[in-house]
């Protein structure tokens, strides 16, 4: 299914929305929460905000949702705080977002945004198996997965979707600039049929 949206922001917001709706609906109005990554930017509207790992463009719109979203480590291991001294990446980034998971309570965590290649801070792409990985973990807490692609959908890392790339299947997954070449404002959610 597709909901269509203006902007990236916003299609990101609706999966959010979305993912708390689907919880409420199965029975589980407590999931509200979501999960990302440090310094990713996910969008600067104000539910956006909570979901964007960049502390310093959040500062000046204080208290947003606080406490609805947490933050794991990033897949950049040039500043990784867990392998960056090692030869190959072990997969500790991956298992950071069951720490925030956990630290959240899985019973409150509706999704888990990520994207494929993380764009704010460089140009992190994962380490082999991160997201088969991280699609283990929130498969184990029943937590929704968001590929959040507003930047790298339509063919920008090689494949329709970066999803594809790394070949892992999300739940949601948004997209938004590459759709129409920034010609026109139109940007969505594409979500899986079982929701």
């Amino acid at each position: 299914r597709v909901f269509l949206t203006t902007g990236g922001g916003e299609a990101v917001e609706t999966a959010w929305k979305l993912a708390v709706q689907y919880f409420a609906e199965i029975g589980q109005p407590e999931r509200i929460k979501v999960v990302a990554r440090r310094t990713a930017y996910h969008g600067s509207n104000i539910g956006a905000l909570n979901i964007t790992g960049l502390e310093a463009i959040k500062e000046p719109f204080r208290p947003l949702l606080n406490g609805l979203g947490s933050h794991a480590a990033t897949t950049n291991q040039l500043h990784c705080e867990f392998c960056s001294a090692s030869d190959s990446c072990t997969l500790a980034c991956a298992n950071d977002v069951e720490r925030a998971i956990l630290e959240a309570g899985p019973e409150t965590v509706a999704a888990v945004f990520l994207e494929p290649v993380q764009n704010a801070g460089g140009c992190f792409t994962p380490p082999e198996g991160y997201f088969q990985r991280v699609r283990e973990i929130c498969d184990r807490y029943g937590i929704l997965l968001v590929s959040d692609e507003v930047i790298c959908a339509f063919g920008r890392l090689g494949d329709w979707f970066g999803a594809g790339r790394p070949w892992y299947e999300p739940d949601m997954l948004t997209f938004a600039n590459g759709r129409t070449s920034g010609y026109a404002p139109l940007a969505g959610v594409l979500v899986s049929g079982r929701l």
